[in-house]
């Protein structure tokens, strides 16, 4: 049976004909001119589901701090409402998701105050071998210089893939080919990323980024969330096996979840697997195509992940 990545690229070559001969090349954004001058608050903001992008954004805050910023760091969703000169430099970060920025923490980052030239860098992190990773980055940089920033660089970062579609459809073997990432060469590329962004946010140096050519950006978002929300079904609470935890309504980004009801809103959700990758007794029920889909949690504890954790970190 073919996987969701299959589905997907199969679908981007049938699109890729129809667009007269493929993609068109994108247009390097204009350069924002940067603040120069040594920062001395940093926001680190991310979007995470499983903990890869989290881990990956606290590290950076840990190094900025260390290089003597005031630093405030978390989820979007629990960092409250950023004011306007509350930081100096910012990082974000988020997953690829269906090869591109979630809606969501775009929506959130639009509604950033204005950067005036503040610097500003991305991190994405990606399962596997990636898809789609670089445009994601450049998408992340595209926001924030709508908002006035400037960029001071974008790091991609690999990590096993925690989309449960994968080894629930029998891809346990690709998924674990990469159970060995994030490593501390992983690790050594984010402190390297911190401290370089806060040397170009020092020197007042832009980057230029631009996206790549590719037959991705004719489906990425919401076409490739629709085309799986069709072959998902069965999708609620079995309340047999419910614990009442609540992590599932706390990682629906789009509070599609209705705990108490033991519902889900089809339509509202936008498919990012975040109740059913955090829901620890498999109560949140899910189907790909008639399978059973078996969440992060769960598949983690049958392979006996551990996640290797940064040394900073390690005592949080």
């Amino acid at each position: 049976m073919k996987s969701r990545r299959t589905f997907l690229k199969e679908a981007g070559v049938t699109l890729g004909s129809v667009a007269a001969g493929g993609v068109s090349a994108l247009a390097a954004p204009e350069l924002k001119k940067m603040k120069a001058g040594k920062p001395g608050r940093g926001l680190v903001v991310w979007y995470s589901q499983t903990g890869n992008t989290e881990r990956y954004g606290r590290l950076i805050a840990k190094v900025w701090e260390k290089k003597g910023l005031i630093v405030t760091a978390g989820d979007y969703r629990e960092i409250g409402q950023v004011k306007p000169g509350s930081f100096d430099i910012i990082a974000t970060g988020s997953p690829v998701f269906y090869m591109d920025v979630p809606g969501n923490f775009q929506t959130w980052l639009r509604g950033l105050p204005e950067m005036e030239g503040a610097p500003a860098a991305a991190f994405v992190t990606c399962g596997g071998e990636g898809d789609n990773e670089y445009n994601t980055g450049c998408a992340l940089i595209g926001i924030m210089g709508e908002r006035g920033g400037a960029p001071a660089g974008m790091i991609t970062l690999n990590n096993m893939s925690t989309y449960a579609v994968t080894w629930s459809m029998g891809n346990r073997k690709r998924t674990l080919k990469y159970r060995h990432l994030p490593d501390e060469a992983t690790y050594d590329r984010v402190r390297v990323f911190a401290a370089a962004v806060l040397g170009r946010a020092e020197r007042g140096e832009a980057q230029a980024f631009s996206r790549e050519t590719s037959v991705h950006n004719l489906y990425s978002g919401a076409p490739s969330i629709r085309f799986c929300k069709i072959l998902t079904g069965n999708h609620h609470i079995d309340k047999n096996v419910c614990i009442g935890c609540g992590a599932c309504e706390k990682a629906c980004p789009v509070k599609a979840v209705n705990l108490a009801a033991g519902t889900v809103n089809t339509d509202r959700c936008i498919a990012c697997l975040g109740c059913v990758n955090n829901c620890p007794t498999g109560a949140m029920t899910m189907d790909f195509i008639g399978k059973r889909v078996r969440g992060w949690k769960l598949f983690s504890k049958d392979e006996k992940i551990v996640i290797r954790e940064p040394e900073e970190l390690a005592s949080r």
